[in-house]
C-alpha cells in the first residue's frame, strides 16, 4: 500500500511568481504618468490581472513541470539513446533523506519546524553516554525531538551541517548542545570551544542558543521516573537579562539546594534513589568551574549565539557486550569510569570472536527523555541569530524598506500634487480676474505662462520623484491650463498685437503702384504681411521670426517700467510664437481685402523673387549633405603630418571638385535652362506653386523674344552661377590652406627631422598636400578625351567659341594657377589661345619657382644641417654659416631661405598664409637652430668688447651717473665716434648683414631673415648713440658750436654767463648773439652765471668746474624750444612763487626776498647741440644685441671668429 504525498511546489517557484508579480506592479506605478493608467482607470484592473497570473501561475504548477520536463525530454532525450542510465547524485544525506521523508508524512507540509531540532556536540564519549548510538545514525527522533549530531560517521562534519542547513533553511536547529563538562578538567579544550562553537554556527548559518549538558555518574536503583534538573537564564539580548554570569551561579546554587532536600526525601529503605542527592553533589562541587567557564565562554569573541543554561542527567553504568577485538575501541575514560578492569567480565582470552561484557555509563532514555523536553522547551524562550548573508531575510527587509519608502513617497507626492493643483488654480483665477491690457494682467499671464513652462518641461522631460508615485496629475492640470491661458492670452497679447499690424498694413497698403520705396520700407512691408499670415495660418508659423515681429508692434502698456516690459514682453511673446503652431484654435480671422491689397502692393514694388540668389541657394542645397568635408586628414591622403603642421579648418563638401562633377554642374545647367523658382506664400497665398520667368524680376515680358536672346540669357545665368560658386570654391580652399599652422621643432635635431620628412619623395606630407589641391584646383575643367582636345584645337585654328568659352574651359586658373604652376601643371587655356587667363594663372611660372626647387632648396639646407650635427668640428661649420649670416655674405643657407621666400610670394596675397607656413617658416626654423646659438655667442662678444669697458669706464661719472666726477669725452669718443667708434667697427665687422646704415645710425636690415629678434635697447642705443656721435665728432674732437643770446629781465641789471671761459655779458643793452664752443680746450672747464640787481648786489645762480659743467647748467634750466634750432633756457624758473622768495629772503639775496629768473636763447647749427647730451644722463650700455632662446641641441654653443684687435678688449 503507498501513501499518496501531496504536491511540494519548490521554494523557488513559488519566490520566482512572487518576484514575477511584484515587478509587473512596481513597473506598473512607475510608468503610470506616462502611460496614463490611471487616467484610463486601467490601474485597478491591471492590479486585479496581475494578482490573478500569480494564482494561476501557483496553482498551474503541475502542468508548468511537466510541460518543462517534456520540453527537456523533447530536446535532449535524442542525445542520449544507447547511453548508460546516469545515476542521479543524491542532494542530502540518506539518513537526512530518510528523516525527511518520514516527518513530511507525518506531519504534513510543516514537517520542517513542527518539532524541535536539537544539535549535540562535545566529547564523543559525552554523547554516547546521553545519546548511544547517535554517532553512527546522525539523526534521531526522541520524545517530541529530532536528535542530529554535529560530526556523524560517514560524512564530513562541514557537509552534514551544509546539508542540516539546507533542509532547514530559516532555522536549521533550535539548540546546540554541548555534552561536556566545561571548566572541569581540560582548559586546553575549554580554550577551544568558543572557536569550536562558531565554526558550528558559520556552517549552519545560524547561531542557535547554546545548552550545556552534563552526565553525572550515579549510583543506587534506578527509578521509572525521572525528572528534568537544570538552570536556564533569561535570554541576553533583552533588557531584563541582566547580569548573565551571575546569574547561572545563583540558579546553579539555587538548584543545589533544591536536589539536595529532593535527593534527601527519595534516600529510604527499599528502593535507596540516590541521583538527585548525587546530583546535587556534583553542583556543589562543580559550580565554580561550571560559572567560571560559562564567563569566559561569554566573554569570547568567537560567542555567535546566546547561553541558555545547563542541564544535568543521572548516567549508570550498563553492561554492554563488545567484541575483545574491538576492545581497544573502547576509550580509556570510559573503563575508568566505571572502576577499571574490574567493569570487564568475561573470557577475553582465547577466540577472538568471543564476546566481553563492558561496564559503560548510559544515561537511561527514561532520564534523558525529560531533559530533551526541557531543553526545548527553555530555548523557545531564546533567539538565535543569522550568520553570515540569508538572501530571505535581506529581501524580506528590503521589502519592509521599500514598503515603508513606498507609502512615504505616495504622502509626499500626495501633498505636493495637492499643493501644485492648488497653486496653479490660484494662478489661474488670478489672471483671469485682472483687468485686460495693464500691467498687473501682464505680471499674472506671465505667472501663468510659467506655469504651463513647468508643466510643459515635466511632461516632456518627467515629473520629480516627489510627484509620482501614481499620483502625478501633471498632464491633467496642463490641459486644464490651456483653456485660461488662451482667454488671458487674447485679450492682452493677440487683441493689441493684431490692432497695431491691421493699422500699420492699413497704412503700407495706401503706397502708390509708382512710388517705389526703398529695400528697408519694402522688407517691413513684407515682414509685418508675414507676421499677420502667421497668425491667420498657425502652420505656416515661425517662432524667432513672429516673436521679433510681435515685439516690435506690441504697445507697452501705461505704467509699466521699460525694463520690466522688455522682458515680460519677449518672454510673453516668445511663448506664444513657440505655441501657436501647435494651437490652432488661436488663430485670427485675417482681413481678406487688407491682406489682398498688401500683397498687390509688394508684388508692384519687388515681385516675385526669381533672382540668382535663390537659383543659387537652390543649386548648393541639392549638393549640401551629399559629399563629406574635407579636413586635413583627406589631403594627406595617408601621410603623416604629425609635428609638421596642422589645422582645424575643414573645406565643406558642397566645395568639392566631386560635389562639382556629381550635383553642382548639372544642378547649375538645369537652373540656367528653366531659370523658374517656386513663388513666396506670402505674396501668392495658398494657391499651386507658381512657375514664374525670371525675366519677371528684370522687368516687363517682351513677348517678341527670340529663341536666341534667350539661350544668350541662359549662357549668361550659367557664367554668373558658376563665377559665384568658384569664387566660394575658391574662398573655402584658401581658409583651409590659410590656416595651416607650422608646429616649431624644440630642438636642433628636430629641425633636422622635420626638413627630412617634408622633403621625401614617398612620404612628404608637403607633396601629399600640393596633389591634392592639384585634384580639387582642376574642377571644372574638360575632359582630356582625344575627341576633346581635337576639337578644342580646331576651335582655336577657326576661331571657334565666343567670349565665355575662356572661363568655361579653365574656371579656377585664375585663383589656383599659382599653386598648380608649383607642379608643373600645363594650363590647358594658354594652349587653347586664350593667352589672358593663361598668363594670370601661370604668373608663378615666369619667375622660375617650383615646388621642386623649395623641395632642393629644402633638402640643400637639410643635408647642410647634417653635416653641422654629425662634423667633428660642429662649431667651426656653424660658426662660418653665422659669420655669413651675421656679415651679409651670401651663403647655401641665406641663398635657400630667399627661394623659400621667392616661392611663397609668388602665390600672392590670397595664399600668402600657406606660402609662409609651408615654405618659409621651415627654414626660418633652420636658421633659428643655427643662428641662436650664435646670436648667442655674439651677445657675449658685444658684452666683453663694448658693455664691460663702457661700464667700467663711465659707470661713475657725469652724465652717466650723478656723481661729481666727469666723464673724458675723449674716452667717450672712443665708443661713439661715427666713423672710428667702438660700437661702429664692431657693427661693420660682426653685424653688416642683418643691420644697415641710415644717415647717421644703423636699423634693422628688412632682407635679413627675421628669426633673430633684436634687444629694444640695442636698438634705442643705436638710435641715441648714432647721431649724437656724428654731430658730437664731426670734427673728429669733441665739440658744439652754438650761439646765445641774453634777454632780459625786470630788475635785473646785468647778468654774466661764462662758458669754459668765454663769456656772455648783458647789461640791459641791445640783444645780441654771441657765438659759443662747447666743450673748450679741456684746461679752463667752467661754467659760471651771475646776476645783479638795481637794489642788491652780485649773486651767483651757478657755479660749477669741469668739462661738464655747462651741462650741469643745462641740466638746471627750464627748457623751452622755439623752433628746430632755437631753445629757451631759464634759470631761476621758480622765481616768483612762495617757496622761492622765503628762500630768496632768507639767503639775503634782496630785500623783498624775490629771485629774478634769468632767460637765454640758445641757437644751434643742427639738432638740440649741447641739449642732446642731457640724453645720456643714466644711459648704460646694453648688455646683449639679440633676444636669445633655446640654443639648439649643440652640446657646446658655437662662438664667433675672434674680434679684431681694435675692439678687443
Amino acid at each position: 500500500m503507498s501513501d499518496v504525498k501531496p504536491m511540494r511546489r519548490p521554494v523557488g517557484y513559488v519566490l520566482g511568481v512572487a518576484v514575477v508579480c511584484l515587478l509587473l506592479l512596481v513597473v506598473a506605478f512607475l510608468m503610470d504618468d506616462d502611460w496614463g493608467l490611471s487616467q484610463r482607470g486601467w490601474m485597478g484592473w491591471i492590479v486585479a490581472a496581475i494578482a490573478l497570473l500569480g494564482m494561476v501561475l501557483y496553482f498551474l504548477y503541475g502542468p508548468v513541470y511537466g510541460t518543462w520536463t517534456w520540453l527537456n525530454r523533447l530536446a535532449f532525450q535524442p542525445h542520449r539513446r544507447g547511453t548508460a542510465p546516469v545515476v542521479k547524485t543524491p542532494k542530502r544525506d540518506p539518513r537526512l533523506q530518510n528523516l525527511s521523508e518520514e516527518l513530511r508524512t507525518s506531519y504534513g507540509w510543516r514537517w520542517r519546524y513542527r518539532l524541535p531540532w536539537l544539535m549535540l556536540s562535545g566529547v564523543d564519549e559525552r554523547i554516547e553516554e546521553v545519546a548511544p548510538g547517535l554517532k553512527e545514525a546522525g539523526v534521531m527522533h526522541i520524545a517530541d525531538a529530532i536528535l542530529v549530531h554535529a560530526t556523524p560517521d560517514g560524512v564530513e562534519a562541514s557537509v552534514w551541517r551544509q546539508q542540516v542547513r539546507r533542509l532547514r533553511s530559516r532555522r536549521p536547529v533550535d539548540s546546540l548542545i554541548y555534552a561536556g563538562r566545561i571548566g572541569a578538567s581540560n582548559r586546553a579544550t575549554d580554550s577551544e570551544l568558543p572557536r569550536r562553537l562558531a565554526g558550528i554556527a558559520t556552517d549552519l548559518g545560524w547561531a542557535a542558543p547554546i545548552t550545556f549538558l552534563h552526565a553525572v555518574r550515579t549510583h543506587g536503583t534506578k527509578p521509572e521516573h525521572f525528572d528534568a534538573v537544570g538552570a536556564f537564564v533569561a535570554d541576553s539580548r533583552r533588557p531584563q537579562s541582566g547580569d548573565a554570569p551571575g546569574q547561572i551561579r545563583e540558579q546553579l546554587g539555587l538548584l543545589e539546594a533544591q536536589t539536595a532536600d529532593a535527593g534527601v526525601k527519595r534516600l529510604r529503605a527499599p528502593e535507596w534513589i540516590s541521583w538527585l542527592a548525587e546530583i546535587s553533589d556534583y553542583i556543589g562541587e562543580q559550580r565554580e568551574r561550571i560559572a567560571e567557564g560559562w564567563e569566559t565562554l561569554a566573554a569570547s569573541k568567537w560567542l555567535r549565539a546566546p547561553l541558555a543554561g545547563v542541564m544535568f542527567v543521572p548516567a549508570y553504568a550498563e553492561p554492554v557486550p563488545v567484541l575483545a577485538a574491538d576492545l581497544r575501541m573502547v576509550s580509556p575514560d570510559a573503563r575508568n569510569a566505571v572502576g577499571g578492569a574490574t567493569a570487564i567480565s568475561g573470557n577475553t582470552a582465547g577466540h577472538s570472536a568471543t564476546p566481553a561484557v563492558v561496564h559503560l555509563l548510559r544515561v537511561p532514555s527514561v532520564a534523558a527523555v525529560p531533559a530533551w523536553k526541557q531543553i526545548a522547551g527553555a530555548v523557545q524562550q531564546h533567539h538565535g541569530r543569522r550568520v553570515g548573508f540569508y538572501w530571505p531575510n535581506v529581501l524580506a527587509a528590503g521589502l519592509t524598506v521599500a514598503a515603508i519608502a513606498w507609502t512615504v513617497m505616495l504622502m509626499v507626492s500626495g501633498l505636493g500634487n495637492r499643493a501644485l493643483v492648488e497653486e496653479a488654480e490660484a494662478t489661474a483665477a488670478a489672471a483671469l480676474a485682472a483687468t485686460p491690457g495693464t500691467p498687473q494682467a501682464l505680471r499674472t499671464q506671465l505667472a501663468l505662462q510659467r506655469q504651463i513652462d513647468t508643466l510643459e518641461y515635466r511632461r516632456q522631460h518627467g515629473v520629480p520623484w516627489y510627484l509620482r508615485a501614481g499620483l502625478s496629475r501633471n498632464d491633467d492640470l496642463l490641459d486644464a491650463l490651456w483653456q485660461p491661458y488662451r482667454t488671458v492670452a487674447l485679450r492682452n497679447l493677440r487683441q493689441p498685437v493684431v490692432q497695431a499690424l491691421e493699422g500699420q498694413l492699413a497704412q503700407l497698403s495706401q503706397v502708390r503702384a509708382d512710388e517705389q520705396q526703398s529695400h528697408d520700407a519694402q522688407q517691413l512691408a513684407y515682414n509685418r504681411l508675414k507676421a499677420y499670415l502667421m497668425l491667420a495660418t498657425p502652420a505656416r508659423t515661425d517662432a524667432p521670426f513672429l516673436k521679433t515681429q510681435l515685439l516690435d508692434v506690441w504697445p507697452a502698456p501705461a505704467g509699466m517700467r521699460a525694463g520690466e516690459w522688455l522682458d515680460t514682453s519677449q518672454q510673453l511673446a516668445g511663448f506664444w510664437s513657440e505655441h501657436l503652431e501647435a494651437h490652432p484654435d488661436w488663430r485670427i480671422s485675417a482681413s481678406t481685402q487688407l491682406v489682398t491689397q498688401m500683397r498687390s502692393t509688394l508684388v508692384n514694388q519687388i515681385g516675385l523673387a526669381a533672382s540668382d540668389d535663390m537659383l543659387y541657394q537652390h543649386v548648393l542645397d541639392e549638393a549640401r549633405g551629399k559629399y563629406a568635408d574635407v579636413s586635413l586628414a583627406t589631403l594627406l591622403a595617408g601621410t603623416d603630418a604629425h609635428g609638421l603642421f596642422t589645422t582645424t579648418q575643414t573645406v565643406p563638401g558642397i566645395f568639392t571638385r566631386a560635389a562639382w562633377e556629381g550635383v553642382v554642374e548639372k544642378a547649375i545647367d538645369d537652373a540656367a535652362k528653366e531659370q523658374r523658382v517656386e513663388g513666396d506664400w506670402v505674396l501668392t497665398g495658398d494657391q499651386p506653386t507658381a512657375q514664374v520667368s525670371a525675366t519677371v524680376v528684370e522687368g516687363a515680358v517682351d513677348a517678341a523674344r527670340t529663341a536666341l536672346d534667350a539661350k544668350r540669357e541662359s549662357d549668361a545665368l550659367r557664367q554668373r552661377l558658376r563665377e559665384r560658386y568658384f569664387t566660394d570654391y575658391t574662398a573655402a580652399w584658401a581658409r583651409l590652406l590659410n590656416s595651416f599652422q607650422w608646429i616649431p621643432a624644440t630642438s636642433f635635431s628636430g629641425v633636422i627631422d622635420q626638413l627630412t620628412r617634408m622633403t621625401d619623395a614617398q612620404t612628404s606630407p608637403l607633396l601629399a598636400v600640393m596633389k591634392s589641391v592639384q585634384y580639387q584646383g582642376e574642377a571644372g575643367r574638360p575632359s582630356q578625351a582625344l575627341t576633346d582636345t581635337l576639337v578644342r584645337k580646331a576651335q582655336g585654328i577657326f576661331g571657334g567659341g565666343d567670349a565665355t568659352q575662356a572661363f568655361a574651359v579653365n574656371p579656377l586658373d585664375r585663383s589656383f594657377g599659382p599653386l598648380l604652376a608649383l607642379l608643373g601643371d600645363a594650363n590647358p587655356a594658354a594652349a587653347s589661345g586664350n593667352t589672358g587667363n593663361g598668363q594670370a594663372a601661370n604668373a608663378a611660372a615666369f619667375s622660375g619657382v617650383s615646388l621642386s626647387r623649395v623641395l632642393t632648396a629644402d633638402t640643400t639646407v637639410r643635408l647642410k644641417l647634417q653635416q653641422i650635427q654629425s662634423s667633428p668640428d660642429a662649431q667651426s661649420m656653424a660658426r662660418s654659416l653665422a659669420q655669413a649670416v651675421f656679415q651679409g655674405k651670401l651663403s647655401d643657407l641665406s641663398q635657400a631661405r630667399d627661394d623659400a621666400a621667392l616661392t611663397a610670394a609668388s602665390l600672392g596675397a590670397q595664399w600668402s598664409g600657406f606660402g609662409q607656413t609651408m615654405f618659409v617658416q621651415p627654414l626660418d626654423a633652420a636658421w633659428q637652430a643655427v643662428l641662436q646659438p650664435a646670436a648667442a655667442s655674439l651677445n657675449d662678444a658685444w658684452r666683453a668688447s663694448v658693455t664691460a669697458p663702457f661700464e667700467s669706464t663711465f659707470a661713475s661719472r657725469y652724465p652717466f651717473s650723478p656723481t661729481t666726477a666727469d666723464a673724458s669725452f675723449a674716452e667717450f669718443g672712443r665708443y661713439a665716434r661715427p666713423d672710428t667708434g667702438l660700437i661702429n667697427r664692431f657693427i661693420e665687422v660682426e653685424l653688416s648683414g642683418v643691420l644697415k646704415r641710415q644717415g647717421d645710425q644703423w636699423v634693422p636690415n628688412e632682407l635679413a631673415p627675421q628669426s633673430l629678434q633684436f634687444d629694444p635697447k640695442f636698438l634705442a642705443m643705436l638710435r641715441l648713440i648714432g647721431p649724437l656721435g656724428a654731430r658730437l665728432y664731426a670734427q673728429g674732437q669733441a665739440g658744439y658750436h652754438f650761439e646765445i643770446m641774453p634777454r632780459s629781465t625786470p630788475s635785473v641789471t646785468r647778468t654774466e654767463l661764462t662758458i669754459d671761459g668765454q663769456p656772455v655779458v648783458y647789461f640791459n643793452q641791445r640783444e645780441t648773439w654771441t657765438p659759443l664752443a662747447w666743450p673748450g680746450n679741456g684746461l679752463a672747464g667752467h661754467a659760471l652765471l651771475t646776476w645783479q640787481t638795481l637794489n642788491g648786489g652780485l649773486r651767483i645762480a651757478f657755479d660749477a668746474p669741469g668739462d661738464w659743467a655747462f651741462l650741469r647748467m643745462l641740466e638746471k634750466a627750464q627748457v623751452k624750444p622755439l623752433d628746430e634750432t632755437r631753445y629757451e633756457l631759464v634759470w631761476n624758473a621758480g622765481a616768483g612763487d612762495e617757496a622761492a622768495k622765503a628762500a630768496s629772503a632768507a639767503a639775503g639775496d634782496t630785500p623783498d626776498g624775490t629771485t629774478a629768473p634769468l632767460r637765454y636763447v640758445l641757437r644751434t647749427q643742427a639738432g638740440a647741440g649741447p641739449l642732446e647730451l642731457l640724453k645720456l644722463r643714466g644711459f648704460r650700455m646694453p648688455e646683449r644685441i639679440f633676444v636669445t632662446g633655446r640654443a639648439g641641441t649643440f652640446s657646446t654653443l658655437p662662438s664667433l671668429p675672434p674680434l679684431p684687435p681694435e675692439l678687443q678688449p
